[in-house]
């Protein structure tokens, strides 16, 4: 499967076409069913062009946002509001964990961390986290089978062992999704995507990521502007477009 926003769409059409139904981890659904998940590690404004791509198509699904990471911050006004944009669509926040943000060497404290972190989001939001998934899981994390008492864990045995779970984890399918829906093998689906490698045309990771970083330098000047008056007669844009 590409990564290219057509390919994504074919994706939520094969899983209709099929009659599944879409669902979050609290749902009971009993029947064919498949959970979409989005791990949001470099950019919310994929992940709101992905929401708003999946609510066209009368599809919901669960954005992992990170509270400890140096790429977005949530506590900014933009941030905020592409947010609740994506709450607003159907689709539901869940809570992306980066264990090596803490020294963690016990399940107690890494439920003690967790729920630190959920309670900040779902204050942050005025929204219910009920979720979390590990930003690249340690094998602690995998091979505890780890209980939360307010969360549901992504990588617990029911979602991670007894579902069909594919992922897309640094922009490689180790099973093709499309070949696992089509086999009629599976009633329960996982399927994690992370937004960032979408795009309109198939391009190749390097340059997905050098595109990244070259936007950031032009969004750092968009930032100090707004923050710095006259910037222009100090620095101008067109001196530090790469």
């Amino acid at each position: 499967m590409e990564f290219t926003i057509d390919a994504y769409v074919n994706l939520l059409e094969l899983l209709k076409e099929r009659e599944f139904s879409f669902c979050f981890y609290e749902d009971e659904c009993d029947q064919k069913s498949v959970i979409l998940r989005h791990d949001v590690d470099f950019s919310i404004d994929k992940a709101l062009e992905i929401a708003k791509i999946e609510s066209r198509n009368g599809v919901k699904s669960t954005y992992f946002i990170l509270l400890s990471t140096n790429f977005y911050n949530v506590f900014s006004k933009q941030s905020y509001e592409k947010l609740h944009q994506i709450i607003d669509l159907g689709h539901e926040i869940g809570l992306h964990f980066d264990e090596t943000r803490y020294e963690i060497t016990t399940i107690g404290e890494m439920k003690q961390y967790v729920e630190k972190e959920a309670a900040i989001l779902e204050n942050l939001l005025n929204t219910k986290v009920r979720v979390v998934s590990m930003h690249r899981p340690s094998k602690f994390t995998l091979n505890n089978d780890i209980q939360f008492d307010q969360l549901i864990n992504s990588y617990s045995k029911k979602y991670f062992k007894e579902m069909k779970y594919v992922s897309d984890s640094r922009m490689h399918w180790r099973e093709d999704p499309m070949e696992a829906i089509e086999s009629n093998q599976y009633e329960k689906l996982h399927i994690l995507t992370h937004p960032f490698w979408y795009s309109t045309e198939n391009e190749a990771m390097d340059v997905k990521l050098l595109e990244f970083m070259k936007n950031a330098v032009t969004e750092r000047f968009d930032f100090i502007n707004d923050n710095f008056r006259d910037l222009e007669q100090v620095i101008s844009r067109k001196e530090i477009v790469i």
